[in-house]
């Protein structure tokens, strides 16, 4: 079966024309995916790792996907594994295909294994994507509240999972004054 996947990026063409690519492909099913969110990501994660070998991907590019280069090389692999395609149609119908082979799937099994074993490539005192630059990853109300809940004995990890932030985070914030 040939699935196409088009999404909306600033880095993509917009998403009529990458559908006119993908139907002009012949795809039997064309996956139309919005903004990026965090469910989206799952739902298309949930049916890439649920192909089955003789499938096919049609893509515009791979930054449909929307994954680092080495989640893009742990995917891609995957694929191969399956035997799974990948086609990158690009401006042009016909594109470009990655088919299960040996020397493609050995190059993209030692990425792939490379980037799972890396830590993570997020610079000391980063912190998550919640942070965007700020001191804390809370606002004030939020760090007001954690500290109640943790006074009451709440766990790091619970009030983490309350507002989406690590333990670590909420320690950050909540700091001393707990």
């Amino acid at each position: 079966m040939r699935y196409g996947v088009v999404r909306e990026s600033p880095s993509l063409p917009p998403p009529a024309v990458q559908r006119r690519l993908l139907d002009g492909a012949a795809c039997d099913v064309v996956l139309q995916e919005g903004q990026p969110t965090p469910e989206a990501q799952r739902r298309l994660a949930r049916l890439l790792f649920g192909l089955k070998p003789g499938d096919e991907v049609l893509v515009h590019s791979l930054d449909v996907f929307q994954r680092s280069t080495g989640e893009l090389a742990q995917l891609i692999r995957n694929f191969l594994e399956v035997g799974v395609s990948l086609r990158i149609v690009g401006d042009r119908a016909e594109g470009e295909a990655l088919k299960p082979e040996q020397n493609v799937l050995k190059v993209l099994s030692l990425l792939a294994e490379h980037e799972s074993r890396r830590p993570s490539r997020t610079p000391p005192g980063a912190g998550s994507r919640f942070n965007s630059g700020s001191r804390n990853a809370l606002s004030k109300y939020q760090v007001d509240y954690a500290r109640k809940l943790y006074r009451e004995g709440a766990s790091l990890r619970s009030i983490g999972l309350l507002f989406q932030v690590s333990p670590n985070e909420v320690w950050a914030a909540i700091g001393d004054q707990a």
